[in-house]
């Protein structure tokens, strides 16, 4: 079958669209070189890919180099109070953001030049907005450390969260016009920018000074406002039309404001269950799950760098392509989500053998137990980041209450799965229970995102395969630590090649792709 559809690929165009349209394709074409020449979707792709990937990769690895400073000069419940205290600041963001980043998002490549400096311009004036409802918890610091943590030592820390709310959501609206406008290299200057200027401020504040989880939050404020205004005035000052626009403000709240809700929704999924650690357990618990939750971060990145050029680079295409059964379009959301599959199962597998190694390597002895968490957490990823690559349907037919209700549920199924099992298993059953709820909204949301653009994923697969390599990531690390054993060489390398072995049997990982590919960047 891919041998006649790389001949009527070559012969027109259109043959290639009939296919797609017809249901018969099941995935992308072996022969990718044809298709890159055709439009060059894939090659942007992963140039934009690698290039934010490379930003925020180093971000990662200079954050990965302050955990040794960190888990030795924070205790494990420090450590705990400190990813409590983040997440809450993710959640003040969810509220405020009111969803006008998917908004702007949406509405950004339908206008025309002039009326996209308008939409930034009107987003950058609601975000500096943000700074006013963001002082109420600054006001009541006290009142909240006691709430939290039983004591009012935590003053400062909880007022400086508060305050990288708008900071953040600021933050991320000019990173957001360096994307849209295609501006990776710059993207990645100022990414590495922040880590660096936080490295620098987290070592002499928490290391040096001795001021805890006040220094790591005060080196993350600075660093934040350090990089808005370097993208400001170097980039987005001259993108703006400096005139508010009540009219778009008006279409970016009424499109946003059922997104925002999701986003809380997804909060509950991601977030919530360190304060079900911190009710039934300890914020030892809490520190032991944010350890296992930093070493997955690696597919957190992929994510990100997978998100960030490919939406704009598939969206950019949508609107071009006129054919209104879009073939080409389905064709690079296909292309795009196989790429992304097969690398992120790799990894994660990778991440979920060694976290036993790297964990009290990196860190300190007592966080090893948190490498438990990392088959869960890297796997939950993956679901999050599939559901965003394989349901645009939501997202172009502007129905976004679609985002409240399958949130909600999943939601729902979290919050409930956390009382179950984090009183069971602490920090791995609050792993456990983020694993479902996201994997629950995944398939939830493909099938409603396909009643309106629908797209031929082999499905079967794609969840056969995932649940192996879930299977395989779970076996060392559990031997490892839940039953004391100590695992030999050849079993890593076993559990390695048949993960390998299934993604090859499995269609995700063909050679000829990868010579091909090597072909179009290097020939």
């Amino acid at each position: 079958m891919y041998l006649n559809l790389y001949q009527s690929f070559r012969t027109s165009k259109s043959n290639l669209c009939k296919i797609i349209n017809s249901g018969r394709y099941s995935f992308a074409p072996d022969d990718f070189k044809c298709y890159f020449s055709f439009m060059g979707f894939s090659k942007d792709f992963a140039k934009d890919t690698i290039i934010y990937g490379l930003g925020r990769g180093l971000k990662k690895f200079i954050g990965i180099f302050l955990l040794p400073f960190y888990t030795r000069a924070l205790s494990i419940d420090e450590y705990g109070v400190l990813e409590t205290l983040s997440t809450l600041t993710m959640l003040g963001a969810a509220f405020l953001s009111v969803g006008l980043d998917s908004a702007v998002g949406f509405y950004f490549f339908k206008a025309g030049e002039k009326e996209q400096g308008k939409i930034a311009y009107t987003l950058f004036v609601i975000r500096l907005l943000t700074f006013i409802p963001s002082l109420i918890p600054v006001f009541l610091s006290q009142q909240l450390s006691i709430v939290l943590f039983g004591t009012d030592k935590y003053v400062i820390p909880v007022a400086l969260s508060a305050l990288l709310i708008p900071v953040s959501l600021l933050l991320d609206e000019q990173s957001r016009l360096l994307r849209y406008f295609r501006k990776p290299w710059l993207f990645s200057a100022s990414t590495i920018l922040k880590s660096l200027v936080n490295v620098v401020l987290g070592i002499v504040l928490v290391v040096n000074l001795s001021y805890g989880v006040s220094g790591s939050l005060t080196a993350s404020l600075i660093s934040s406002i350090a990089v808005i205004l370097f993208i400001f005035l170097f980039f987005s000052k001259r993108k703006y039309e400096y005139a508010f626009s009540f009219h778009w403000a008006k279409k970016l709240f009424k499109f946003g404001f059922p997104v925002m809700w999701a986003g809380f929704a997804i909060w509950i999924m991601d977030s919530s269950d360190r304060f079900f650690l911190l009710h039934f357990s300890n914020l030892s618990e809490i520190g032991k799950y944010s350890i296992g939750n930093t070493f997955s971060q690696p597919v957190l990145l992929l994510n990100m760098a997978v998100q960030m050029s490919f939406s704009v680079l598939f969206f950019d295409f949508y609107y071009k392509e006129d054919d209104p059964d879009k073939p080409e379009s389905k064709l690079i959301a296909i292309t795009g989500f196989r790429h992304y599959f097969a690398s992120s199962l790799l990894l994660s597998l990778l991440l979920s053998v060694f976290g036993k190694i790297l964990v009290p390597w990196i860190t300190t002895p007592e966080y090893t137990a948190g490498a438990l968490a990392i088959p869960f957490l890297t796997f939950s990823h993956i679901a999050a980041q599939s559901y965003q690559t394989m349901s645009p349907g939501i997202i172009l037919t502007g129905k976004t209450w679609h985002f409240t209700w399958i949130t909600a549920v999943s939601a729902v199924v979290n919050i409930a799965l956390n009382f179950i099992f984090v009183p069971m298993w602490g920090f791995t059953g609050a792993a456990f229970a983020t694993f479902i709820s996201f994997f629950v909204y995944w398939v939830v949301k493909i099938i409603v995102a396909h009643t309106h653009f629908p797209v031929p994923y082999p499905f079967i697969r794609i969840f056969s395969t995932y649940f192996i390599l879930f299977a395989l990531s779970l076996v060392i690390p559990f031997m490892q630590i839940w039953y004391d054993y100590e695992v030999p060489w050849s079993i890593y390398a076993l559990v390695i090649f048949s993960g390998v072995l299934v993604l090859k049997v499995m269609g995700f990982i063909k050679f000829e792709t990868i010579k091909n590919l090597y072909k179009t960047f290097f020939d």
